[in-house]
């Protein structure tokens, strides 16, 4: 019985051990690896906001390029642009195919309904280009006003039909007018 007891110890103390060295590595890598958790919060944090050739034009006319740097920037700007011509042509393309694809397994109902869906998710998109276009308005005007130094003011909060269960509007990039209803 001594003997079995004896035995029994050792591997609670080898198993204690193994927990507080576990600990301590890990208290070591945590520490080591802190500046790596905190950058993927503020990544996850941050607002992305895409910028295409044309916005990105406009800000670099802000910048007073040298007529070497203008030159560079053109040419990606045209690069980019003839890019993203070919990948929403593509896109467009794709997303047509998927629709008339997933039209055909839909019941007359249903593509009716789908049809409703749609129209109110054009609606939001409408909505959500139109607050933006008055926050860009209201930020010019506040930007004329207060002169170079002042501080942008925050960006406009979403409509509240947008904030709905409903998923996100998909991105129109080559649409200048909503599509007539179905």
């Amino acid at each position: 019985m001594g003997r079995s007891l004896m035995v029994s110890l050792v591997f609670f103390a080898i198993f204690v051990a193994g927990i507080i060295t576990g600990g301590f590595l890990m208290a070591r890598w945590a520490r080591n690896n802190q500046g790596r958790w905190q950058r993927m919060n503020q990544q996850q944090q941050a607002v992305v906001v895409p910028l295409g050739p044309m916005l990105v034009r406009q800000m670099l006319n802000q910048l007073d390029l040298s007529r070497d740097q203008r030159k560079t920037a053109n040419k990606i700007l045209l690069e980019a642009a003839d890019t993203l011509h070919v990948l929403r042509r593509e896109t467009d393309f794709a997303n047509d195919r998927m629709q008339d694809d997933i039209d055909k397994i839909l019941m007359p109902d249903q593509r009716v309904k789908l049809g409703k869906l749609k129209d109110g998710q054009r609606v939001r998109l409408l909505e959500q280009r139109e607050a933006v276009q008055n926050f860009l308005k209201e930020r010019r005007k506040e930007e004329a006003a207060s002169g170079p130094n002042a501080q942008p003011p925050a960006a406009p909060a979403a409509p509240a039909a947008a904030t709905q269960t409903q998923p996100a509007p998909a991105p129109v990039a080559t649409q200048t007018q909503p599509a007539p209803a179905q």
